[in-house]
């Protein structure tokens, strides 16, 4: 019968507490960045970058970037900025992310907080991801969100 309670005791006491969120993803993006793809064009770099996107509903917008292999030239990666503009335009700057500097690793995330206008042209307009670089100020990869 001891055996029984410590049974019922251990039984309870494992139970998992669930965690309920009120923030939910509207729209999220997956993003891959090419080099090919800044205007005006660079010749010579190969750089990659692939990026996530989210956009909550608690007018949040939260980015994860990172750089799939070794930056070519040693070269920094910079600022991340989004850019109001279709695929093979330059476009005006929307939303500077405010990107924290990359880690050893090529890495970097963030949110910035964002008004219902923009959370509007989020889910509307055409745009575009750019990151810049110490040698490549204007831009060392670009990649089209939608």
């Amino acid at each position: 019968m001891l055996l029984g309670v410590y049974l019922l005791i251990f039984i309870t006491s494992c139970k998992k507490k669930f965690i309920e969120s009120d923030i939910f993803i509207k729209k999220q993006w997956k993003v891959e960045l090419l080099a090919s793809k800044v205007l005006p064009s660079i010749t010579g770099r190969s750089d990659h970058a692939v990026a996530m996107i989210y956009l909550m509903d608690n007018q949040e917008l939260h980015y994860d970037i990172y750089f799939d292999k070794a930056i070519e030239n040693n070269d920094t990666p910079g600022p991340g900025k989004l850019y109001l503009g279709a695929d093979g335009v330059v476009g005006n700057l929307f939303i500077d992310l405010k990107t924290p500097a990359f880690n050893a690793q090529g890495e970097t995330n963030g949110k910035v907080s964002v008004d219902a206008a923009t959370v509007n042209k989020l889910l509307t307009e055409k745009m575009y991801l750019q990151i810049s670089s110490t040698q490549q100020p204007a831009g060392i990869v670009r990649g089209q969100l939608n």
